[in-house]
């Protein structure tokens, strides 16, 4: 979320889990329009961490965002867009390229002014502090502040 130039995430199949953050991460998303579906289920794993939800929360409707995280919904990639997941899709991978290249020729003039990563910052202040939890359960050993804080 601090990269100083815009990112763009090219969807060419499922988006499952920790590839969800992943792609929310992006600025920009272009999902296959009919191959894959994109999905966060925690609640259907018994999954939880602090953080989990602060990019669901920051970058997704309200609806949205609790249909991902407390009912484990599936989105195809034309439901995704309708729904505001994704920015755009591709008929085919090839097409998801496409869009995607197309997304970055669109917004690449705008990042050698230098203040693409700062204006980012201020668009997606409070996300910082939830990754910076998430990684915090990735870099303590297990046992060592009793247990785990993350149960799959």
């Amino acid at each position: 979320m601090d990269y100083p130039y815009p990112t763009i995430a090219a969807i060419t199949g499922h988006a499952f889990g920790g590839g969800v953050p992943l792609a929310l991460a992006c600025d920009y998303r272009v999902m296959h329009a009919s191959q894959g579906w994109i999905c966060m289920p925690p609640v259907d794993l018994g999954l939880w961490f602090p953080g989990i939800g602060a990019l669901p929360a920051a970058k997704l409707s309200p609806g949205v965002a609790r249909r991902m995280l407390l009912e484990g919904e599936r989105w195809g990639g034309r439901e995704a867009r309708r729904e505001g997941i994704v920015d755009e899709t591709g008929e085919t991978g090839e097409g998801v390229q496409k869009k995607a290249r197309e997304v970055a020729a669109r917004v690449a003039e705008r990042a050698k002014g230098g203040v693409y990563g700062v204006l980012r910052g201020e668009l997606w202040r409070g996300v910082g502090e939830g990754l910076r939890a998430v990684s915090g359960v990735h870099a303590r050993r297990v046992g060592s502040e009793g247990s785990p804080r993350a149960k799959i």
